[in-house]
């Protein structure tokens, strides 16, 4: 069986200002996304649950 899936993630609401972030902090926050990111798709790329899947990236952002 061939699953389909893609995964999403929300980076926040808040009052980060873009104008007030470095690229430091911005390359900080995209790692940490990305990383979210990751390890929920793992999960699903091994045939685990969405609730897995979720649970990972969840714990990670």
């Amino acid at each position: 069986m061939n699953n389909k899936f893609c995964i999403a993630i929300h980076g926040g609401a808040g009052t980060i200002l873009k104008s007030t972030m470095t690229e430091a902090l911005q390359r900080q926050y995209e790692a940490g996304l990305a990383e979210a990111l990751n390890a929920g798709y793992f999960i699903l790329e091994g045939g685990g649950s969405a609730l897995d899947a979720v649970e990972a990236a969840v714990t990670r952002l």
